[in-house]
């Protein structure tokens, strides 16, 4: 069940990411600066939302995440207390904000793969160990 909570919220989390990215990338070149600021920062908004959400459904990967969420928010603090005194100084400041939420993404993305590729990893040799004993009941539980 966990290696299917893994492909679910992988699969749904790199489409937001590559849109935020896509935006992201659109932004540097565009004159329409805070309209694509506002979107992408909303767009980061519901992903935070979508993990937060995990603490309630999937306690498998809070326990992976936990550490890393840890880490970003003491990152993050560090930007959110930056006075902006200009116009300027205040895109720098949402730049940074969304550069900083796209390593953390790719950081997510990272390590809920690598969960999923442990867990896939360490299910071969149950399998091999069922076939061996003849178990093939038991076999069709740990394929789902």
């Amino acid at each position: 069940q966990s290696i299917k909570h893994c492909r679910d919220f992988n699969d749904n989390f790199i489409k937001v990411y590559d849109k935020i990215k896509n935006s992201f990338t659109s932004l540097q070149n565009s004159q329409k600066n805070e309209i694509f600021i506002q979107e992408i920062i909303q767009d980061i908004d519901k992903t935070k939302t979508q993990i937060d959400e995990l603490y309630n459904t999937q306690k498998d990967l809070i326990q992976i995440l936990g550490p890393l969420l840890t880490q970003f928010e003491l990152n993050l603090a560090r930007i959110y207390v930056l006075n902006p005194k200009t116009k300027e100084d205040a895109f720098n400041k949402s730049i940074l904000w969304i550069k900083e939420h796209l390593e953390f993404m790719e950081l997510v993305y990272g390590h809920i793969k690598a969960q999923e590729n442990a867990l896939i990893k360490n299910i071969l040799p149950l399998e091999e160990k069922l076939k061996e004993r003849k178990l093939d009941k038991w076999m069709e539980r740990v394929r789902k």
